[in-house]
C-alpha cells in the first residue's frame, strides 16, 4: 500500500511517526511522512520517505512573537493569528494536498488539519492518530490537552469537545481551500463530527501504552492502543570521548532537557539547577535544545551537550528532569528510571500527574514554583527513593514487553482490507 502520514509540530508530533513509518516500510509498504522541511533529514535517515510542507513549528516556539503567544497573552494570540497563523495554515493545507493525491491510505495527526478533506475527496482508507489519547472521548480522564482532570466523568467527556472548539478559528481558512482546491462541496463547522467520514467512524491510532493510560473498552474496536512507538533512534551513534569520559568519572548523572521550550529565563534556571546538584552531591547533563540554555560547564560535575539520544542516554542516569513532552515520557519510562516532570504547556502536566500517580515521579514542579531548594529537594528524591525506583523499574519491563508497533499496523493493515470489501 502507498501510506502517507500527515503530521506537523515539533519533534515530539514527528519521532513516534517515523518509528510507525518504519515498521509499516518493514511490513512492505511504501511510505511518506509529510511534514516540515526540517525533519527532513530526520526522516529519510530512517529509511522512510519524506514530502515537504512550509510550515516550521520549532521555529514559529522560537520566534519572539512565538514565545509571546505560548505565554497565553490573548491580544498577542489574536494579534499573531492574522498575520503569522494564518497564512501559515494557508500553505499547509495546499502543500499537504500536492503530497497526499496519490495516496491510498491516510493517517494524519489532528494537527495537519486538511487530513480529513483530502480522505473525502479521495475516498480512500484514513486513520487519526496521536501519541496520546486525546482524540476518542472518555470517561475515564479529561482531554489531555487541558491542564484540569475532573471527578466526574461526563465532564471529562465533555472536555474532549475542546479539540473541534479550537478548530473553529481555522474553518474559514479551511472550507474556502475545499471548495477551491477540492471542489468539495459541503462546508465544516463546529457541528460537523470530525471523528466520521460518510456516516462511518475513522479508525484511531494511539502510540501509547494501556498500562500507563487506560484503555476504554466503550472505544471497542475503533480504538488502536498496544504500546508506545518507539524509535530505535540512531544505533550508530557513537558517544563523544568527553561523553563517556563524564560518565565513567562518577556516579550516574541526573539527565536535564527541557526540548524545545522556550524558557522564560533560561540562565536563571541554569544557576537554580547547578546550585541544586551542588546541594545534593549530584551531578548532571544539561541537553540544551531549544530551550535557551547556555550556561558553562563552570564544574566536573556538570557536562552540556546540544543533543543525544534518549535510548542511549537515560539508562545510564539516576534519573531524568525534563518538560514532560509524551516522546520523552515514555524514553524515561523505558528506560526504568525516576522522573521530575516540569510541566510548561499541552499535554504536559497531563503526563506529570499521570507519572506522579503510579509513583515513578517526585512532585511536579512549574517553572513559576522553580528555585535551588525545589530542584534540591526533588533531586534527593529522585536518587534516594526505593519505592519510586522499583516502580520505575517494573513499568520499564511491562512497556518493553508491549509490541505497540506492531500491533497498530496489523489494526491497520485490517481496517483497510475491510475497507476494500465495502
Amino acid at each position: 500500500m502507498k501510506i502517507k502520514i500527515l503530521t506537523v509540530g515539533t519533534r515530539g508530533d514527528v519521532q513516534p511517526f517515523v518509528a510507525l513509518g518504519k515498521g509499516l516500510v518493514n511490513r512492505g509498504h511504501t511510505v511518506t511522512i509529510v511534514s516540515g522541511e526540517n525533519f527532513r533529514e530526520f526522516v529519510e535517515r530512517n529509511g522512510v520517505g519524506f514530502e515537504a510542507v512550509r510550515i516550521d513549528y520549532l521555529e514559529l516556539t522560537q520566534s519572539d512573537e512565538g514565545k509571546k503567544m505560548l505565554s497565553g497573552n490573548p491580544i498577542e494570540i489574536i494579534k499573531n493569528m492574522k498575520t503569522l497563523i494564518f497564512p501559515m495554515i494557508e500553505r499547509m493545507l495546499e502543500d499537504l494536498w500536492r503530497a497526499s493525491m496519490d495516496a491510498e491510505v491516510l493517517i494524519y495527526h489532528p494537527k495537519a488539519f486538511g487530513g480529513y478533506d483530502i480522505a473525502e475527496k479521495l475516498g480512500i482508507p484514513v486513520f487519526l492518530a496521536h501519541p496520546i489519547p486525546l482524540i476518542s472521548p472518555t470517561k475515564l480522564f479529561a482531554n489531555p490537552a487541558l491542564p484540569v482532570s475532573f471527578k466526574l466523568g461526563i465532564f471529562n467527556r465533555m472536555s474532549f469537545k475542546m479539540n473541534r472548539i479550537l478548530m473553529g478559528s481555522f474553518f474559514k481558512i479551511i472550507n474556502k481551500w475545499r471548495q477551491e482546491t477540492l471542489c468539495l462541496p459541503k462546508k465544516r463547522s463546529f457541528f460537523t463530527n470530525d471523528l466520521k467520514l460518510n456516516g462511518k467512524d475513522i479508525p484511531v491510532l494511539y502510540g501509547c501504552s494501556p498500562q500507563i493510560i487506560p484503555f476504554d473498552k466503550n472505544w471497542g474496536s475503533n480504538v488502536s492502543m498496544e504500546g508506545f512507538w518507539f524509535l530505535e533512534e540512531e544505533m550508530d551513534w557513537e558517544p563523544s570521548e568527553k561523553l563517556l569520559h563524564f560518565l565513567n568519572a562518577g556516579q550516574p548523572p541526573i539527565a536535564i532537557s527541557f526540548s524545545s521550550m522556550p524558557l522564560k529565563d533560561p540562565e536563571k534556571i541554569w544557576a537554580m539547577l547547578e546550585e541544586a546538584l551542588r546541594l545534593t552531591g549530584q551531578r548532571g547533563i544539561f541537553i540544551t535544545g531549544w530551550s535557551g540554555m547556555k550556561g558553562r560547564e563552570s564544574h566536573s560535575h556538570i557536562l552540556k551537550v546540544d543533543s543525544i539520544p534518549h535510548s542511549w542516554l537515560f539508562p545510564r542516569t539516576a534519573g531524568v528532569i525534563h518538560h514532560g513532552g509524551a516522546g520523552t515520557t515514555a524514553a524515561v519510562l523505558k528506560s526504568g528510571k525516576p522522573m521530575l516532570i516540569c510541566p510548561f504547556s499541552a499535554d504536559q502536566p497531563f503526563w506529570a500527574r499521570i507519572m506522579q500517580e503510579h509513583g515513578t515521579s517526585a512532585t511536579p514542579l512549574k517553572e513559576k514554583d522553580m528555585s535551588a531548594e525545589a530542584f534540591a529537594n526533588r533531586i534527593q528524591e529522585l536518587v534516594s527513593n526505593e519505592t519510586m525506583r522499583k516502580k520505575a523499574v517494573e513499568l520499564s519491563r511491562i512497556i518493553k514487553e508491549e509490541k505497540g508497533i506492531q500491533h497498530t499496523i496489523s489494526f491497520l493493515e485490517d481496517k483497510v482490507k475491510k475497507f476494500m470489501q465495502l
